[in-house]
């Protein structure tokens, strides 16, 4: 049987169409409603789901005309005469991607990338006729949108727009841009218009026209923030004014979703034009079986001559009927109209933005993650990389997100605080405007396996930060001899136990650029278990009121490049328990008010370099246990103002080089042995040698001299020459020559003198 409405189902001959209506635009989805009969009343509906329909029509010059797609609906409406009606409704198989949603991050891609995963993942049949690049995306986010809403939500950004191209088997996606020339419909180049009284049922026309104005505004200016460029202007706009009265009306958006200003003009530029292209569109009505949206055509024999010209299909409603064999009054014959709304194929097509983004509902924890191996993974902002709780896909290694801002309490200019968050750990996520695609790190939660530092509630009263040491770090609260390696700062508040508890795990430095004051109100404990170094580039006092003492368990050395004064006000005691050595470059005054004691165990040895003077203001004695010895390089020279008295308990020995000088300035006593002098003396004395040394033997006729006294006389020798004096009073006087010079007098007297 020819029909009108061919129909291609998975049921064949066992159906057939009679009625169709629909409509189909430019980036939408089409709808089509299909009315069958048959003489088959056990249809199975579910079968029928997702199956290809495809309804073909007769047009002019024998060329065919599809409308096809997938059945979304299959409805059985009951008998009516002796057939089965059923009804289908029809979507392309992008409609699919209606019923799938998901949560999934996209990173360093473009939206073609991003159609290409969706539509394979679909089993879409598409064909790209794109003629510019897409910009590269750092990061997209499907946030439980389905697959077509946010897959439609990304087209329209870039002004990408999409049609179907229809055949027996099924439907193509076409995706386009504003470049992208529009082709005609095979066999339908030139439509003609013929008014309702001129219409011809031989020759597809059309025979209605409507055309209607609007105002629109003529700018569109946005902006937005890049914290990489913090201070650069990233505003744009797009101006075209169409000369009515709202022509200098201003949309402004915000934020753009750019972070440069060549693809904010692009973005303008495209918002603007979608926002325009409803001031030069008119709807026409007729009877054109290859009116397709995204087709173009030229349309002639318009009354107005300005509107003779090429156009682009946007959008069409259609109703086509064909024979239903019925003998009812109701009863359908062959009959097709579509109604169509076009623009001027010269001005391409911006698709709206229609899409609503989605906007998280709130904030929402994440963990920090990052490469094997590693503990903290940042960069030079200090951001950190998340793996969403809903992430299917993220391999937990860092390339789960991208990089995401952590905020801080306090953020300056080289200055303020920071603490990276760590592998592992869990944090609030939040977005700017509610953006998915912009996250921002905004606090930190514990959880049961990133417990708190201090058990909890038993440590209520503590407050302060712990940190862990890394790579490697032990767990612990890292007190001193205790588990854990961190860095702490502790604040204690339980009532009269308060404690602000300082802990360095390794190195501590403190720096003051001015002035520190420490003030203890009880008691100071400081221990170092190593060395300590103390610089001070100026001066330094110490007060210490009561008592101080320093045990230093080694040496100690002390160095003072200029004076040092040391007052002890009372008693000072020093130990030495070996040797003592005192070092002074120059001279050394040292006063002792009363007393001075020198006690030595054993010896004890002045060493002098030139001159020693000791001034003693009235006695000084010596005491030496055994011998004294004294000597003198060149000369001794000692004074005493009146006595000086010499004891020797036994023997005293002088030994003179060459001269003994002695001047005693009225008398000069020896006493050897006794009382000595006259007759009176002691003879219990002992004979005593005053001998000069001489070359010779003694008594010899060579030199030399002696002095010899005993307690009858005394001899005195030099050389060959003898004087003799006795205790009896005789004087005896012998040499070779003896020659008595008076120079003036000499008297001799005695009671007998012999001359010989």
């Amino acid at each position: 049987m020819n029909r009108f409405l061919n129909a291609y189902t998975p049921l064949g001959p066992a159906i057939w169409a009679y009625h169709l209506e629909g409509r189909e635009a430019l980036s939408a989805l089409y709808q089509f409603t299909i009315d069958f009969k048959s003489e088959d009343a056990n249809i199975d509906c579910q079968a029928l789901i997702g199956e290809v329909c495809a309804i073909e029509l007769e047009a002019q010059y024998n060329s065919k005309r599809y409308f096809s797609g997938r059945i979304v609906r299959f409805s059985a409406l009951g008998k009516r005469g002796k057939h089965w009606l059923y009804q289908a409704i029809v979507s392309p198989k992008l409609w699919h991607a209606s019923r799938r949603s998901d949560f999934k991050i996209w990173q360093n891609t473009t939206v073609k990338d991003i159609a290409d995963e969706i539509l394979g993942k679909n089993a879409i049949q598409y064909d790209w006729r794109l003629k510019t690049d897409l910009k590269t995306w750092t990061y997209k986010v499907q946030y439980g949108e389905t697959d077509l809403d946010f897959l439609t939500r990304q087209l329209e950004h870039e002004g990408i727009y999409f049609w179907f191209e229809h055949s027996q088997s099924g439907e193509t996606l076409v995706l386009a841009d504003h470049f992208t020339t529009p082709e005609p419909f095979p066999q339908y180049e030139s439509i003609p218009f013929y008014p309702p009284d001129e219409a011809r049922e031989d020759e597809d026309h059309y025979w209605d026209w409507h055309m209607g104005r609007e105002p629109e505004p003529g700018k569109l200016s946005q902006s937005d923030y890049d914290f990489e460029k913090p201070n650069s202007d990233l505003s744009t706009e797009s101006t075209d004014p169409r000369g009515h009265l709202f022509d200098q009306y201003e949309i402004y958006q915000y934020p753009g979703n750019y972070t440069e200003t060549s693809d904010g003009s692009n973005y303008a530029n495209a918002r603007l034009e979608a926002l325009q292209a409803a001031q030069d569109r008119i709807e026409l009505r007729g009877k054109v079986r290859g009116a397709t949206p995204g087709y173009r055509f030229t349309l002639w024999r318009h009354p107005r001559q300005d509107q003779n010209r090429d156009l682009l299909i946007v959008s069409a409603r259609y109703k086509a009927s064909d024979n239903d064999y019925d003998a009812r009054a109701d009863s359908q014959g062959v009959s097709f109209e579509v109604r169509i709304e076009a623009q001027p194929a010269d001005r391409g097509y911006r698709p709206l933005t229609k899409s609503q983004a989605p906007r998280a509902r709130g904030p929402e924890t994440a963990t920090v993650v990052g490469p094997a191996g590693e503990e903290i993974y940042t960069d030079q902002y200090g951001r950190v990389k998340v793996h969403f709780h809903w992430d299917r896909y993220g391999a937990k290694d860092g390339t789960d997100s991208c990089w995401i801002r952590v905020a801080s309490p306090w953020a300056g200019s080289n200055f303020g605080g920071i603490q990276i968050p760590r592998i592992g750990q869990e944090v609030i996520v939040d977005y700017e405007y509610g953006d998915p695609d912009r996250p921002l790190i905004t606090g930190r939660v514990y959880n049961a396996e990133q417990m708190p530092p201090w058990g909890l509630p038993a440590n209520k009263t503590q407050s302060g930060f712990l940190t862990r040491s890394t790579n490697g770090g032990a767990p612990g609260d890292g007190m001193r001899d205790g588990a854990g390696d961190a860095n702490a700062l502790r604040f204690e508040d339980a009532k009269g136990q308060e404690q602000l508890w300082l802990h360095a795990q390794k190195d501590q430095l403190t720096e003051v650029e001015n002035d520190e004051s420490k003030w203890v109100g009880n008691d100071r404990k400081k221990e170092i278990d190593r060395d300590e170094f103390n610089t001070i580039h100026r001066d330094r006092t110490e007060v210490v009121d009561r008592n101080e003492k320093i045990n230093v368990g080694g040496w100690r050395q002390e160095v003072v490049n200029l004076d040092e004064t040391l007052t002890v006000n009372k008693n000072r005691s020093r130990n030495v328990v070996l040797n003592e050595d005192i070092s002074i470059g120059q001279s050394r005054t040292k006063a002792v008010s009363k007393h001075e004691k020198d006690s030595i165990g054993r010896n004890w040895s002045i060493s002098v370099g030139r001159f020693k003077t000791e001034t003693i203001g009235l006695a000084y004695m010596q005491n030496v246990g055994m011998a004294k010895m004294v000597n003198i390089g060149i000369a001794y020279n000692l004074n005493v103002g009146m006595t000086m008295i010499t004891n020797v308990g036994k023997s005293r020995s002088d030994t003179i080089g060459t001269t003994q000088d002695i001047k005693v300035g009225e008398k000069y006593e020896l006493q050897v042995g006794g009382g000595g002098g006259g007759g009176g003396g002691d003879s219990s004395g002992l004979a005593k040698n005053i001998v000069a040394p001489s070359s010779s033997a003694p008594g010899g006729g060579g030199g030399g001299s002696s002095i010899t006294m005993d307690d009858t006389s005394i001899t005195l020798k030099v050389g060959a020459s003898v004087l003799v004096m006795k205790a009896d009073g005789s004087i005896t006087v012998n040499g070779k020559q003896i020659d008595v010079v008076g120079e003036d007098h000499i008297g001799m007297e005695s009671e007998r003198i012999d001359v010989n």
